[in-house]
């Protein structure tokens, strides 16, 4: 009976533990970049495109910048029927991809160690010119390609 009573309170012990340290975590890595782990520059931060491309993708767009942007890219870009943009970002607020006045895809920024993802439709590829919205404080790195076989 007595051992009973020890793997319980063991196990409950455990678990409030792990249930408030996660928590705090989590809410101190959203709040603010860490300045020291935060890169300093466009080029310190990690590839974006994580993993070798499929045979036949076209890179069609590789840059890097701090603060607001833009790219016009290649007319082939306008007639596929998507493409997938891959990006990183450091700094205190949000970047953002837009075209023709719409938001194309967006994500906060925090410590750099993100890569995100979106695939951007044909129907929103009309316009190929493109707007990079950030503050000056954000630091950015980027790739879009076409597909393989498009």
């Amino acid at each position: 009976m007595k051992s009973l009573l020890r793997v319980a309170c063991l196990s409950a012990l455990v678990l409030v533990s792990a249930c408030s340290g996660g928590g705090g975590t989590a809410k101190g890595t959203a709040a603010a970049p860490s300045p020291a782990s935060t890169p300093t520059g466009p080029a310190r931060l990690p590839d974006p495109v994580q993993s070798a491309l499929p045979v036949g993708t076209k890179v069609l767009y590789t840059g890097s910048g701090r603060g607001a942007g833009g790219v016009t890219l290649p007319a082939s870009a306008g007639g596929a029927s998507s493409v997938t943009v891959m990006w990183t970002c450091a700094g205190p607020a949000r970047f953002g991809i837009v075209s023709a006045g719409k938001t194309l895809a967006a994500s906060e920024c925090g410590d750099g160690s993100g890569v995100f993802t979106a695939r951007i439709p044909h129907a929103h590829l009309r316009e190929t010119a493109w707007k990079f919205t950030a503050p000056n404080s954000v630091i950015w790195r980027m790739s879009v390609v076409l597909p393989g076989g498009k």
